[in-house]
């Protein structure tokens, strides 16, 4: 007998999944039971749900693929969603399978086991859709919409919910090919407007965001830049879609200084594929002269910045019309000349100020060991910020962070689930002292799963970017200090190896053997960063 958890796992070796995430639970034995016998899809035992979804999370930035966790009931499905508000915010495919109470018992508030009345309810605001089955009936359709949603247009997280009596039942056979979601196509009058306001511009500026980067769009984002002798500016989980070392990638968009006098400097802004969000651009005082706003659906089109012209619908063929219908601009070798002052002056920049900020110190020993071809992984913490401005991204996603929601204790989980995606790639975490302790005992899925690179842990002995806050608005600092375990014993009772370090020297020589190593390793860096980067610049 096919059972409905069967079912269930067999559209998701269809759709390709071959790895998921996920703890198993009283209610969700019968997902375990499938998965038990489908050797095909890899389980990883994790410690905690939250952690599970970052990891989940990691995987599918990495591997440019659907993420998958199986959670339980209640508590259990109640703990992923910090993880997928962050999902949601950074544009992630991701797919949380739950289990409720009985389906009869649902809605009559009996106080059963994990009970939460509505629970579908509490994932409507972090998540592109939820399917809450009731009915066999409803299982396999559900399934199918549930993952045609996540993947859509703009990807993001999605939200299943399968009733624990449900899954031991028996499914209808057969299995009905998965439809695909259609998109509007861009209007062709607003395309020739567009095509015609860039024709006629002297200095445009591209503008690039998540979902170009979701899209796979880091070929055509070169074509079109070089097409128009444009430079290109990024959303901070955006960089490396077009080399940081290529004449006309500038960097973070948050950035002041030089970079924010490009813009203003430019006349026209295309921005493909970014929400403009007021967190990314607006709070950092990002003005923008006349603009042009392509994206996949006119959700953010004109919240924060008035676009003169908004392209939304397929994000991959608005681009490709653009690249095929716009002509190279004349006064080419004036904008280059215009490009290259502009970096130059920013690499003047960034000079003055590594003298000035030991930060940049440690993120160039990093740099200098890290492949051209790796994964830097950064939490929200003071490091971690410097490393959206300052370190290089050289292919798309090199550099990979929690700016969708700004959640801590994201790093080091989602460099599991990057790693896991790409074992042979390098792979770098960066986590400060409070973030970690929020996912310490994922070195114990590590070790279980042979899961190996270096994590940076940077112990400042407390909360640095909330006391460096609160002396700028208060003068003083309150219940930030922390008192830590000795991490390199933490780490060693997981049969985790490592080293503490004080100096940009030192990190790199450990990060080095670290990676030659191929093993597990916590490389504890005791630093008190005093300011984030977007304090001055």
């Amino acid at each position: 007998m096919k059972t409905v958890a069967d079912l269930v796992v067999e559209i998701l070796k269809e759709t390709g999944v071959e790895v998921l995430f996920g703890i198993p639970s009283i209610h969700n034995l019968g997902l375990y039971e499938a998965l038990r016998k489908e050797p095909a899809i890899k389980h990883i035992l994790c410690r905690h749900e939250s952690t599970a979804t970052h990891m989940a999370d990691g995987y599918a930035r990495e591997g440019c693929r659907l993420g998958v966790v199986i959670t339980s009931t209640g508590p259990g499905a109640g703990y992923t969603v910090p993880a997928l508000q962050e999902a949601l915010g950074s544009s992630v495919p991701l797919l949380v399978i739950a289990t409720n109470i009985s389906s009869f018992k649902i809605g009559k508030g009996l106080g059963d086991l994990h009970e939460i009345p509505g629970q579908e309810e509490i994932f409507q605001k972090v998540t592109k859709g939820v399917f809450a089955v009731r009915t066999i009936s409803d299982v396999e359709s559900m399934t199918r919409r549930a993952l045609a949603t996540s993947l859509a247009g703009r990807p993001g997280p999605v939200y299943l919910e399968v009733p624990t009596d449900l899954l031991t039942m028996e499914a209808e056979t057969k299995i009905r090919p998965a439809g695909k979601a259609s998109l509007k196509p861009a209007s062709l009058s607003d395309l020739e407007k567009a095509i015609t306001l860039i024709r006629e511009a002297q200095n445009p500026l591209i503008l690039v965001g998540t979902a170009a980067l979701r899209a796979g769009l880091s070929r055509e984002l070169v074509t079109l830049a070089e097409g128009l002798t444009a430079p290109v500016l990024f959303t901070t989980n955006a960089r490396g879609m077009i080399p940081d070392d290529h004449p006309l990638a500038l960097g973070n968009c948050a950035r002041r200084g030089v970079i924010r006098e490009a813009v203003v400097s430019s006349d026209l802004v295309l921005a493909i594929g970014t929400r403009l969000r007021e967190v990314d651009a607006k709070r950092r005082g990002l003005v923008l002269p006349r603009l042009i706003h392509v994206d996949w659906d006119d959700q953010w089109i004109g919240k924060n910045f008035p676009a003169e012209i908004a392209l939304t619908g397929d994000l991959v063929q608005i681009v490709r019309r653009l690249i095929a219908e716009i002509v190279p601009l004349p006064d080419e070798e004036k904008r280059k000349a215009r490009v290259k002052e502009i970096v130059l002056n920013r690499q003047e920049e960034t000079s003055k100020i590594g003298k000035q900020h030991s930060e940049l110190g440690y993120l160039e020993a990093i740099r200098a060991v890290m492949p051209r071809e790796s994964t830097l992984v950064a939490d929200n913490t003071l490091l971690g910020y410097w490393s959206e401005y300052f370190y290089p991204s050289y292919i798309p996603g090199g550099w990979m962070g929690a700016k969708g929601s700004s959640i801590i204790g994201f790093a080091f989980a989602a460099a599991v689930g990057a790693k896991i995606a790409a074992p042979e790639k390098p792979v770098v975490g960066v986590i400060g002292d409070g973030g970690f302790l929020y996912s310490t005992q994922e070195l114990a899925t590590c070790m279980r799963h042979g899961i190996h690179f270096p994590l940076i842990v940077v112990n400042s002995r407390s909360f640095g970017i909330i006391g460096y806050l609160q002396n700028i608005f208060h003068h003083h600092e309150h219940e930030t200090k922390l008192t830590n375990p000795d991490f390199l014993q933490l780490a060693g009772a997981y049969g985790v190896g490592g080293c503490r370090v004080t100096s940009p020297n030192q990190l790199q020589d450990a990060l080095s053997e670290a990676l030659s190593s191929g093993e597990m390793r916590l490389i504890e860096l005791v630093e008190d960063f005093p300011e984030p980067p977007f304090a001055k610049y």
